[in-house]
């Protein structure tokens, strides 16, 4: 017999002997494409829904914490929340229009949003820029915490909940959001909406125009430039 020593496989021959398994594969969901810029008009969050518009006139309009009242008050599907914003720029201010009367924010950008967005969550370059002065102090409008609701006919009116936030610069110490401002999520209509706010301290106005306070609700007809830098423009001029 011959040694073990004698015995040679040749890299060929080991390659012809062996098999090799068939390759698995997974498919994976190619990636939804993004919609272009300054064209959503939904975002959703694992804790909140947010709605934005696009005036004509330039900037950038924001309503956090957008809920079911909300959705029936703009009359958009709860079911199917549209993704993006109206095609036609009269329809687009309509919409904003009354974004505005739902306690929105018109930001001059999107990168202001941006930026106040970093501010609230206490990141530290943003809050440096702004108490350093890099970045303009935030406006009274973007810094308030507000929620407006409409009673139905024949009260009219509107009730308006209005405070300061602890954001840098904090204005009224003794007029900060209340701690129970959760409750206004279990309203199912804007009539207990208007009953929750009443209790929580809000103003009641009869009509918009008696309005004076630092919120954006009146903005449509007030505002016509930026308040801190120039209004993005997001649609095209034709």
């Amino acid at each position: 017999l011959p040694t073990t020593s004698s015995i040679s496989i040749s890299p060929t021959s080991a390659t012809t002997t062996t098999k090799s398994k068939p390759r698995q594969t997974t498919c994976l969901p190619r990636p939804r494409s993004r919609p272009p810029k300054h064209t959503v008009r939904t975002t959703i969050f694992t804790d909140c829904i947010t709605l934005f518009g696009y005036p004509s006139r330039g900037g950038f309009i924001v309503l956090e914490r957008a809920d079911a009242v909300d959705f029936d008050f703009l009359n958009l599907s709860r079911l199917n929340p549209p993704s993006t914003r109206a095609t036609d720029p009269k329809a687009e201010d309509e919409f904003c229009r009354r974004l505005l009367l739902l306690g929105a924010k018109w930001f001059d950008s999107e990168s202001r949003y941006g930026f106040m967005a970093r501010v609230r969550e206490g990141e530290y370059s943003a809050v440096r820029d702004l108490e350093c002065g890099k970045q303009p102090e935030l406006t009274l409008g973007e810094r308030r915490w507000v929620e407006i609701g409409w009673p139905s006919e024949p009260a009219r009116g509107l009730w308006v909940g209005e405070w300061d936030t602890n954001l840098p610069g904090i204005l009224e110490e003794d007029w900060q959001v209340p701690t129970d401002a959760a409750r206004l999520t279990l309203a199912t209509n804007m009539d207990e909406r208007c009953e929750i706010l009443k209790a929580m301290g809000a103003n009641f106005y009869k009509s918009l125009d008696e309005y004076e306070g630092g919120a954006y609700l009146r903005a449509w007809q007030t505002k016509w430039e930026g308040d801190v830098e120039p209004l993005e423009q997001t649609w095209e001029k034709e």
